[in-house]
């Protein structure tokens, strides 16, 4: 299974949590406005009745005891074109105007019309509900208007367009907050995992034995900062240990090639009968053998080289055998190149130090001095 890039999953990531947000928002945004828009509906329509049927009181006469029914009947059609049905009584419940004896077929179209417009809103529960309202006409009742209306809510055309734009912006805002997340997301995320596959990059350079030229970009992040800085520390701290392994590979080349030469060239003048296979020149040899094995030791310890604990076996000797021992051991390589060694030290010159160390450094500085004379 091939496994997302880091740049993938955020941007994903980023547009699922944006998505949600503008999910959640849209339907507490969408359910809060029609939760409004209804108790301001039931609101007009209660102000819109009480003020109906205020204006229809003022169309009684007092003095005459009689009512200009021409005006009611034209705010009774009027009323009928927003949605309210008029039933006029007078102070007894003595019906005197109603919109379903003068135009029945104008109050069931109209009637036909709001069902079906609320209907296309889903509007189930809604019906059409009567609410009577007393008429007063300077404190005196002169009557009641019965209003017949949508409950809970009426909303003409011009409203429901309202309405369905709104829902359009809601739409289209989402979609644009998600592209724009989309987008903020994949900006933010690659701005994450440039560094990181800078890193990768750089992790496989030096594991491939490059530690010069590590791409590492520098980042505002912290964290992202301290990788760089430790992968970059890594890079040094190999490339380190890779010089120190060279040179100690070099440095046991030479202490190995030394005795190995010495014991070679011994062995060589006396099988040719130049020199007599002495005691002197044998116990030479043999402790030359014996300096090769503490080096073949030291190779097995390397590690404790490298960590720079090597331990000294320290010891009281006398320095002055162990400088005619090493003195000795390059008797040819005196002869071939006509040179003398002459020591100056007392007998009694006493050191406490790592015997078989102070052989190693004294046969080397002897060895150079021999290799590099005229």
């Amino acid at each position: 299974m091939k496994k997302r890039t880091i740049c993938s999953q955020l941007a994903v990531g980023f547009a699922c949590i944006v998505f949600a947000v503008i999910l959640l928002i849209s339907i507490s945004a969408n359910t809060l406005i029609r939760s409004q828009f209804a108790v301001f509906m039931e609101n007009e329509r209660e102000r819109f009745s009480t003020e109906l049927a205020d204006n229809l009181a003022q169309q009684y006469h007092i003095a005459d005891g009689a009512w200009n029914m021409e005006s009611i009947h034209g705010a009774g059609m009027y009323a009928v074109n927003d949605g309210y049905f008029l039933k006029i009584k007078d102070s007894n419940h003595n019906m005197l105007w109603d919109i379903e004896q003068h135009d029945m077929q104008c109050c069931h179209e109209m009637m036909e019309k709001i069902n079906s417009v609320m209907e296309h809103l889903r509007h189930k529960k809604g019906a059409f509900v009567s609410h009577e309202y007393p008429m007063y006409q300077d404190g005196t009742l002169v009557g009641y208007a019965e209003i017949l209306s949508y409950t809970p809510y009426y909303i003409n055309e011009n409203a429901f367009q309202f309405l369905d734009s709104l829902n359009r912006i809601l739409i289209i805002t989402g979609i644009l907050s998600l592209i724009g997340a989309v987008t903020a997301g994949t900006l933010f995320a690659r701005r994450i995992s440039y560094p990181v596959s800078a890193v990768i990059a750089g992790t496989k350079r030096i594991a491939g034995g490059k530690y010069e030229d590590i791409p590492l970009p520098e980042t505002s992040s912290a964290e992202l900062s301290e990788l760089c800085e430790a992968v970059s520390s890594m890079a040094d701290t190999l490339k380190k240990q890779e010089t120190l392994w060279k040179q100690l590979t070099s440095d046991v080349a030479h202490e190995l090639r030394t005795p190995l030469t010495n014991i070679g060239s011994h062995l060589e003048m006396m099988m040719e009968g130049i020199w007599k296979p002495t005691p002197e020149r044998i116990e030479s040899c043999y402790d030359e053998i014996q300096r090769i094995s503490g080096l073949v030791a030291d190779m097995e310890k390397m590690h404790q080289m490298e960590e720079e604990m090597l331990i000294l076996h320290k010891e009281m000797f006398l320095l002055r055998p162990v400088l005619d021992m090493v003195s000795d051991t390059f008797e040819k390589e005196f002869s071939d190149k006509h040179m003398q060694c002459h020591i100056e030290c007392t007998e009694s010159l006493a050191l406490y130090a790592d015997k078989a160390r102070i052989i190693q450094v004294m046969t080397n500085l002897i060895s150079n001095a021999v290799k590099y004379s005229e």
